[in-house]
């Protein structure tokens, strides 16, 4: 387990990439999982509403792992699924429990007041450091180049703000 993780750091740290991981479906059942353990964590701390609970629980992961897939048979590399979506998981589940989660106790912690361009700035951080690991981790993955990868990175976060976006307005 602690070499997986230390495989996980270094792929956030762009060290490794997803070709450094073994071609294996329990892998990724184990890394989905830690990915929405952290969620949970996050939702526990932040006191959030039950849309936010289901997207971040059941839609994320499944949006995540059903992109790369995508992805990956769009360009002909669907056998690499299995490593791309552990790396994916198991990377942002790395930086949400040691980056992000951090980041929102400390944003929490300023207090109401001065939160709002706190909050931004963590938000902005946030997608940032999610389209550089992720975008790397696709770059590998599809044989494309960085820009690709973030690009395809980006267009998932777009994806995700306007599914956030229609669940909230559906709660309303």
């Amino acid at each position: 387990m602690k070499q997986f993780l230390r495989i996980f750091v270094d792929i956030v740290l762009w060290r490794r990439g997803p070709q450094d991981l073994p071609v294996s479906w329990l892998l990724l059942a184990l890394t989905m999982v830690a990915y929405i353990a952290v969620s949970v964590v996050q939702l526990t701390l932040f006191d959030e509403s039950l849309a936010n609970w289901f997207f971040y629980v059941v839609l994320d992961p499944l949006l995540l792992l059903g992109w790369a897939w995508l992805i990956l048979r769009i360009l002909g590399r669907g056998a690499r699924l299995p490593q791309t979506a552990s790396a994916l998981f198991g990377a942002n589940a790395v930086i949400g429990f040691f980056v992000y989660l951090p980041l929102q106790v400390l944003g929490n912690a300023v207090g109401a007041g001065q939160a709002s361009g706190l909050a931004q700035a963590v938000a902005w951080l946030q997608v940032i450091i999610f389209a550089l690991v992720t975008g790397r981790i696709l770059k590998f993955a599809t044989d494309t180049n960085l820009f690709t990868g973030i690009m395809l990175a980006i267009t998932y976060v777009v994806i995700v703000i306007s599914v956030l976006s229609r669940l909230r307005g559906a709660g309303d």
